[in-house]
């Protein structure tokens, strides 16, 4: 998956189904979402959810730094690629370069813990040149938006703490593309809050 498809998706359905179990898994792919962001599971589970997620129209994007039994390296995406994986998440520089090698979107995270974390995170992403930055916890986006829309080019992802509609509608506004959240009801269009 290219860039463009990405966000051509993320306009369609603003929030991503953040995975972390099998039952998400499931949910997930019944549900409105349409880019599907695996963070927990092992490779075995990999390649029916991508086939299955694709026959749906969804993109995968895997966060290869938490999926376990793939490798951290250049193999290691070369392995999500062929399996059909639209794209990767992580906080490590070195692996976004790689990715970008072998077609792969990048989303790179910024845990923005202090000032000290910011300020170390630009200069990162900023060598590194991801795709996307995806900026953790996301529920505090729009109160750091215009430092960070002046440090990087974005585009922006909020992730984390991301529980209700007024909290997507939120961090939209001040200028993300898309949030993250593992809160079922945000998944469907019509949500039961």
């Amino acid at each position: 998956m290219i860039k463009q498809e990405f966000l051509r998706l993320a306009r369609q359905y603003p929030v991503a189904a953040a995975i972390k179990s099998d039952e998400d898994m499931q949910v997930a792919l019944e549900s409105d979402a349409l880019l599907l962001f695996l963070l927990k599971g092992d490779a075995f589970q990999l390649a029916p959810f991508v086939t299955h997620a694709h026959q749906l129209g969804k993109g995968v994007v895997v966060h290869i730094d938490l999926v376990s039994g793939v490798g951290k390296d250049r193999a290691g995406i070369q392995y999500l690629r062929q399996m059909g994986v639209d794209a990767i998440i992580t906080s490590r520089s070195q692996l976004v370069s790689a990715a970008r090698a072998e077609g792969l979107t990048t989303i790179q995270r910024l845990l923005l813990l202090d000032d000290s974390a910011l300020d170390t995170g630009v200069r990162s992403i900023a060598r590194a040149a991801p795709d996307i930055v995806e900026i953790l916890p996301g529920i505090i986006f729009p109160e750091i938006a215009q430092t960070l829309q002046r440090l990087l080019s974005g585009p922006f992802i909020a992730g984390g703490f991301i529980r209700t509609a007024a909290d997507v509608a939120r961090v939209l506004a001040s200028g993300c593309i898309l949030s993250s959240s593992s809160t079922y009801s945000l998944w469907h269009r019509r949500s039961k809050e």
